[in-house]
């Protein structure tokens, strides 16, 4: 099945006695059975809905965890000032938020720092820290960092000032700086929670049990959302323990935090779904540090000033246009048909935006489903973002460039990451990952999970779905095959999606969307072609103002011949 964007589809095939078995053994549809096997889930992810226990701390017992609780119950008795340095993305903003609040609620001294990613870039830099070094300050908390920063550990602990990194991207080359303590769930390569949790998660717990220490009246459940937040715009596996996460906390969601709570208020007419998070509020929160600072938007989650309020969320709303203004400009600038038969995607255009290169490599690796590698220029430096499906893990491909001194530094998760270097090595660069991956398999299948029908409302296909929520990194939305479909109404959305009404065989219609498509070859056809076609695409149910309506995303079209 080859499609009008030159994929060819097939649909995943799983064995009968294998869905007959699951479905016998956990109650579930033949569907549903499927979507669980495709997945690959185990007994605790297919009864995560099931869960009522609240008691998530596993961390309670973990040495790292200990240590460092220990140590800050040590710091906030002596009341020794605290510098917390974090990240400016949606993880280390509210790793910061759950911090500091907290230490606001001790009333213990400290001051929070977050570099400009266009002037200070990523992670812990000396002469940052030394700018916010008070004469008081003897122990510095990194948060979504660190983890590779040797140099600046390593200046730290000969002035004899105390650090604890709190972090979850991989350590290059397992070599791990001499912090006093490092909570890292892949330190040593001996994972102590099945999958990669983010850092506000960890942060959370580090203070449950730093607030049980002190017999604290802190409502740390009221932060809980900023776990939830993390996970999923950190692109966190929703498997094991992160799918527990998020089951509980949007059974129990508790939007307390003024800020957040006018953010989402402001954005949103109708109860908070994870849709909303990773579409709307995740890149509106890390819109700020894309564009301009990042401590905004802690100053939002901190303040309980109503008019301090009002300027922020006006502040990030206009950081926000602008970031989707220059995102749109700088997809613009790439000619997506030169990268069809290439192994890895690798652009380099100085006109790109460093703020934007994370967003683009997301974008060009969901449509080629390859390695994908986007690159500009910042002070006359090389700066990358990368991103990879097919579980490809880019931290091999990092270190590989830093042992072969192509790179200055990087580092990231398994699936996202990025690098600095020297503009001289650009295309020795491009060389060395054309060889790294000129094995990757080029013939590279799109796969479905089922043939179906357009859905009604009452659809059993519809609680399958919601049985199979959140969707994310290792649960993807299901993706289907809907045959013998026509579009009988077309019109383009802010000038970038399309929208259709489609309509089938037996007379059902069903509205759909197909996102940034307009002067693409699938946006061309949803506008222009009346004949039947087959759509490959997942089923969405959308509430807004209360009211519940089904609505198709657009993926694919196979013509029919």
């Amino acid at each position: 099945m080859i499609s009008i964007s030159g994929k060819e589809w097939k649909e995943y095939k799983i064995p009968k006695r294998l869905i007959d078995k699951y479905s016998s053994d956990f109650d579930i549809s033949e569907t549903l059975s499927k979507f669980y096997l495709i997945r690959n889930f185990n007994k605790e992810d297919i009864l995560v809905k099931e869960i009522t226990d609240n008691n998530l701390n596993i961390f309670s017992k973990n040495k790292d965890f200990l240590s460092a609780s220990e140590m800050i119950v040590d710091i906030i008795n002596n009341k020794q000032k605290t510098l917390i340095f974090g990240d400016y993305d949606v993880d280390g903003i509210s790793s910061i938020t759950i911090l500091s609040s907290f230490f606001k609620f001790l009333d213990h001294p400290f001051k929070y720092v977050i570099p400009d990613r266009f002037i200070d870039g990523y992670g812990p830099n000396i002469r940052l820290i030394e700018q916010n070094l008070d004469k008081e300050i003897d122990n510095i908390i990194f948060l979504d960092c660190g983890s590779n920063s040797h140099d600046v550990i390593n200046h730290l602990k000969k002035k004899e000032i105390k650090t604890i990194i709190v972090d979850h991207h991989i350590i290059n080359n397992l070599d791990i700086p001499k912090s006093d303590i490092i909570i890292n769930p892949v330190k040593k390569n001996k994972k102590f929670v099945q999958n990669n949790v983010c850092t506000a998660t960890l942060t959370f717990f580090l203070v449950d049990l730093i607030n049980k220490r002190l017999f604290s009246k802190f409502k740390l459940n009221d932060y809980f959302i900023y776990c939830l937040i993390s996970t999923i715009c950190d692109v966190m596996p929703l498997r094991g323990f992160n799918r527990k996460l998020l089951t509980i906390g949007f059974k129990n969601l508790i939007i307390k935090n003024k800020g957040l709570k006018r953010l989402i208020n402001h954005n949103l007419k109708k109860k908070i779904t994870y849709q909303d998070i990773g579409f709307n509020i995740g890149p509106l929160i890390n819109s700020s540090g894309r564009v301009a600072k990042a401590n905004d938007v802690v100053e939002l989650f901190l303040t309980q000033n109503d008019e301090k309020i009002d300027k922020i969320l006006n502040k990030m709303n206009i950081h926000n246009m602008k970031r989707k203004k220059i995102e749109q400009e700088n997809l613009g600038l790439i000619d997506l048909k030169k990268y069809n038969s290439k192994n890895v995607i690798f652009i380099y255009n100085k006109k790109f935006h460093e703020g934007i290169i994370g967003i683009i490599a997301a974008k060009l690796s969901r449509i080629f489903n390859k390695p994908c590698f986007v690159i500009t220029e910042s002070h006359d430096i090389l700066k990358c973002s990368i991103r990879s499906g097919n579980n490809l893990k880019i931290n091999k491909t990092i270190n590989k460039l830093i042992d072969n001194k192509l790179i200055i530094s990087g580092g990231g998760h398994d699936e996202a990451g990025g690098f600095i270097a020297q503009k001289a090595y650009l295309s020795d660069i491009e060389d060395f990952l054309n060889t790294e991956y000129k094995d990757l398999e080029t013939k590279n299948y799109s796969y479905f999970d089922a043939f179906t029908i357009l859905p009604k409302r009452n659809s059993s296909i519809i609680n399958d779905l919601k049985s199979l929520e959140p969707f994310g990194k290792d649960n993807p939305e299901p993706i289907f095959c809907f045959k013998n479909i026509k579009s009988i109404k077309s019109k383009i959305i802010n000038k970038r999606h399309v929208q259709n009404i489609l309509k089938n065989k037996s007379g059902r219609s069903i509205k759909s969307i197909s996102f940034d498509c307009v002067n693409s070859e699938l946006g061309k056809y949803l506008l222009n072609f009346k004949k039947e076609f087959d759509l490959i695409g997942s089923v969405v149910e959308n509430n807004w103002n209360n009211k519940k309506d089904l609505e198709l995303r657009v993926i694919d079209i196979i013509q029919k011949t």
